[in-house]
């Protein structure tokens, strides 16, 4: 890694501070979110295997399990290690 947030150049760090992120995606059913995928590129494509990938369960409108994140490929997302 060679970019930084105020010099923090550790990626859990970054996480923490929500400053790492240059490209989030979501995938929605139902208008309440089911993955939440985040990549430090700003250009990189969904197939590269270093998204960090959240999958949320819900039972109604309530968010009962939230997982990850794990890294892979967005495009595999359902199939990650859940």
């Amino acid at each position: 890694m060679t970019e930084g947030a105020g010099g923090i150049l550790q990626r859990a760090d970054l996480i923490n501070l929500r400053c790492y992120w240059r490209q989030k995606l979501i995938e929605y059913t139902s208008g309440l979110p089911d993955y939440i995928g985040c990549h430090y590129s700003e250009k990189a494509p969904t197939s590269d295997a270093d998204w960090s990938v959240w999958k949320f369960t819900w039972v109604g409108s309530d968010c009962t399990k939230i997982e990850g994140p794990l890294s892979g490929a967005w495009d595999n997302r359902a199939t990650l290690s859940w």
